[in-house]
């Protein structure tokens, strides 16, 4: 765990050290990427949540 710790610091005391804006040329792929996959898995995971909820009210319906 301290390597990692230590890989950790030394990666954020050199983006620390660049100007702004080469900051946001490092960070944003970064964070487009991980908003990105996190968008396709909350998709996934909602979409399947609303299938259920409609097959369910559908064999409600069904069966009354």
């Amino acid at each position: 765990m301290n390597g990692f710790l230590n890989w950790w610091d030394g990666n954020e005391l050199w983006l620390s050290g660049l100007a702004f804006v080469l900051q946001a040329m490092v960070v944003m792929p970064v964070v487009l990427a991980v908003a990105y996959f996190t968008a396709v898995l909350l998709d996934a995971v909602l979409g399947r949540g609303i299938a259920l909820v409609r097959r369910a009210r559908h064999a409600d319906g069904a069966a009354g």
